[in-house]
């Protein structure tokens, strides 16, 4: 994932290891919700053809187990940022920002509806996506200025 890169060495480093499993099971989390909006625009023709299909498995409780993964990636996605020490912005802005935003997308994707779901499955990973964006990047900036300013006053004592 990136790490070795990094200068990280996973193996002897635990919390970057819990760090990275947990971000990696977030993003599984994460596409299997995206997928299962997916596969209702082909639950006709999966009937038809007798697929067994993630959404025809559960096209009762579809919102259920979206809200299920929406829960499992927004907690995996948390316990990352506190095993790496993320501050208040990435919590409120990337956690908190796509709980509300998988929130709004599973509420109103309406799963009977091809166009619909094909306008979440489109947009919703770039809403999700820009928001969890825009809470790491506000909290690198934040760290970097902190850090910019700690030099700044150790050099002036």
């Amino acid at each position: 994932m990136g790490f070795p890169a990094l200068g990280i060495d996973l193996l002897s480093n635990g919390a970057a290891l819990t760090a990275a499993a947990c971000l990696y099971t977030s993003n599984i989390a994460w596409t299997v919700l995206y997928d299962m909006i997916y596969a209702h625009m082909d639950i006709k023709d999966d009937a038809k053809a007798g697929i067994k299909s993630i959404a025809l498995k559960h096209d009762a409780d579809t919102k259920k187990v979206l809200t299920g993964l929406a829960a499992a990636q927004i907690g995996l996605l948390a316990t990352a940022g506190a095993v790496s020490g993320a501050g208040p912005a990435f919590f409120v802005g990337s956690c908190g920002g796509a709980a509300l935003a998988l929130g709004i997308m599973i509420k109103r994707v309406n799963l009977k509806s091809v166009q619909n779901c094909w306008w979440w499955f489109v947009n919703g990973c770039w809403i999700t996506g820009g928001v969890i964006s825009t809470g790491l990047a506000v909290d690198y900036l934040i760290r970097l200025r902190n850090s910019t300013l700690t030099k700044v006053k150790s050099t002036q004592v």
